[in-house]
């Protein structure tokens, strides 16, 4: 080989060698380049996601009629249902005065849990905290639960519940509303106490009731009285026709669809 070929034998080698690391440093600077845009993108994602699903809790309140009936003479009372969210670490705290029994805390701590799944908030830092006003009358069992989950996403969302609206039903895991007893003495108390729209769970709009009467005989002279019940169909529209109307609800989402403004 001369001396000339020898020259560009070299350069030749020269040329490869470089294009070669040349090569290898465009993919090195690739590979950097998408694990940064990989990075960029997952914090994008999670930015995003964190802002639709840890939206935070601010303070507010909610107030939404309740309606029971007394122990003493069964008798429909109406009242209401107090939210107030404060600064806290994840409690749903309950004042029992007036009175309420183990099966209605459980019902507010359900009711709390619907209305933060509802409106897909991050509870963590808050304390939501529910009281009762219904003139002194024991809270027992859980027919409040949907009244008190409305309640709930109303304070969260920072919105008014319609106060000409009372709502009687259980509220069960995945927002569903419960039946319950005593409708038509609630009704009776919702319409006498004011309200225009009455809320019950499906199915409950027609419902049986046991209606009292009275019977006299006379035996040798002596009247005798017997009480006794008769099952009555009654359809609650009918009934309540031209005083107040009345809907069936069967989730949380009828409810706010009534109640919330």
């Amino acid at each position: 080989m001369n001396r000339k070929n020898a020259i560009i034998a070299v350069l030749s080698i020269l040329l490869i060698l470089s294009l070669s690391t040349s090569y290898h440093v465009y993919q090195e600077q690739q590979r950097v380049i998408e694990l940064q845009e990989g990075i960029i993108e997952k914090l994008t994602r999670a930015t995003i996601a964190e802002k639709q699903t840890v939206t935070p809790l601010s303070e507010g309140v909610g107030c939404a009629n309740i309606v029971a009936v007394r122990s003493d003479n069964h008798l429909g009372v109406i009242g209401t249902v107090h939210v107030e969210l404060k600064d806290g670490n994840g409690n749903v705290l309950v004042n029992t005065n007036p009175f309420t029994d183990p099966t209605t805390q459980y019902s507010v701590r359900e009711a709390a849990k619907v209305a933060v799944d509802y409106t897909n908030i991050n509870a963590t830092n808050e304390d939501i905290s529910i009281y009762f006003d219904i003139n002194g009358t024991l809270i027992g069992g859980p027919s409040a639960g949907a009244a008190i989950a409305v309640a709930t996403i109303a304070a969260i969302e920072g919105k008014d519940v319609r106060q000409d609206v009372a709502i009687t039903g259980t509220i069960e895991k995945g927002g569903y509303i419960g039946q319950v007893g005593a409708v038509l003495e609630k009704a009776e108390a919702a319409e006498q106490n004011g309200m225009n729209l009455f809320l019950v769970p499906k199915g409950q709009k027609k419902l049986t009731y046991h209606e009292r009467k009275i019977k006299e005989y006379d035996i040798l002279g002596i009247t005798f009285v017997r009480a006794y019940y008769t099952p009555k169909e009654i359809d609650l529209g009918e009934y309540m026709k031209g005083k107040m109307e009345v809907e069936e609800v069967s989730t949380i989402g009828d409810v706010v669809a009534y109640m919330i403004l």
